[in-house]
């Protein structure tokens, strides 16, 4: 538990300004994005035959 709080606390001073929060922000929502098209993409792909 100690390594999580560790973690969080990090993360905090290092995004302490509303600039690196939206930089981050936008990096995680792309991140869901292509990872979302990426499955998508997976289950409806059908087999051929």
């Amino acid at each position: 538990m100690d390594f999580l709080e560790m973690l969080v606390y990090q993360l905090d001073n290092m995004l302490d300004t509303k600039r690196k929060r939206h930089i981050v922000g936008g990096v995680l929502l792309s991140a869901s994005a292509l990872f979302g098209g990426l499955a998508i993409t997976v289950f409806t792909i059908k087999e051929p035959g």
